[in-house]
């Protein structure tokens, strides 16, 4: 099982460039052993460096490690990569010109099925409207449902 140290581990040496570009706020874990790992920079690591400068194999390199926390993660390490980078990119891409389903041919087994679930929720709540809920309501509903099909 791949624990939840060994992410960043995997990440920094199959890409050493991620390590670099990260700087400061790329620190790790902290000292009471909460994750404290920048998604959001590995999500623009991903978009901005690798697929925006047409390096798909490093792009399909990425998600390859993505799909083996998802697979072979302790729940801990599931839950963090799965909800954490999928909600990420699908929010990050959905501001650039490509959109987030450029990312569909990338995609291994587990992360597609996160992928399509996620997106699922998504236009459940404009259909239900739940822009007038609560913030809490919206991630409490997105939590319960990547955690059930991470079990």
């Amino acid at each position: 099982m791949v624990e939840k140290q060994q992410v960043i581990s995997h990440l920094v040496h199959d890409f050493p460039q991620f390590g670099r570009a990260c700087g400061n706020s790329f620190t790790g874990w902290d000292r009471d052993s909460e994750t404290y790992f920048d998604i959001p920079a590995l999500v623009r690591f991903l978009t901005d460096e690798l697929y925006e400068k047409g390096d798909y194999e490093r792009v399909h390199e990425v998600f390859a490690q993505i799909e083996k926390f998802l697979t072979d993660g302790t729940p801990e390490v599931r839950s963090l990569i799965g909800l954490n980078f999928v909600e990420t990119l699908r929010s990050i891409a959905s501001s650039k010109s490509y959109d987030g389903d450029a990312f569909g041919q990338f995609l291994g087994p587990a992360t597609r099925r996160l992928w399509w679930e996620l997106d699922a929720i998504w236009r459940a709540s404009i259909k239900l409207d739940l822009e007038d809920r609560a913030v809490l309501e919206g991630e409490v509903l997105t939590w319960r449902i990547v955690h059930q099909n991470l079990s």
